[in-house]
């Protein structure tokens, strides 16, 4: 099948971590944890949007903030659903780097890495 004919309508670019903060004790117990994920969408040009994806992960023995962004280019014949797309669709995209970029920071010796789990991103608002 010709790859152009299967093409997303929705482009990713110069997606990048612009903060990674992570604190912990000496060692940090396997247990429950709580996550925050917060999203911005702002227009940056004509069908161009820039997406910044805020993540907590704390614990009693650890807290870690990541900050993700990407730019995103909405491309189509039809732009009747453009905004739900970017809405959910964006971070459909996004959020596995951020939950491997969780796991590698909690891969540390003392601790059990941590695992987010997947997200339904059309609940996500």
């Amino acid at each position: 099948m010709d790859i152009n004919k299967i093409k997303s309508n929705l482009q990713m670019k110069n997606f990048y971590f612009s903060n990674c903060s992570f604190i912990r004790g000496a060692i940090v117990e396997d247990g429950e944890f709580n996550m925050n994920l917060q999203k911005e969408i702002s227009s940056i040009g004509n069908h161009e949007y820039r997406v910044v994806l805020i993540t907590s992960v704390e614990k009693e023995d650890m807290k870690l903030e990541l900050i993700a962004q990407a730019d995103f280019l909405y491309e189509s014949d039809d732009y009747s659903r453009e905004e739900a797309i970017i809405n959910a669709n964006t971070v459909a995209i996004m959020f596995p780097f951020i939950r491997s970029q969780v796991t590698l920071l909690t891969s540390q010796p003392g601790m059990t890495p941590i695992v987010l789990p997947a997200i339904n991103t059309q609940k996500f608002k």
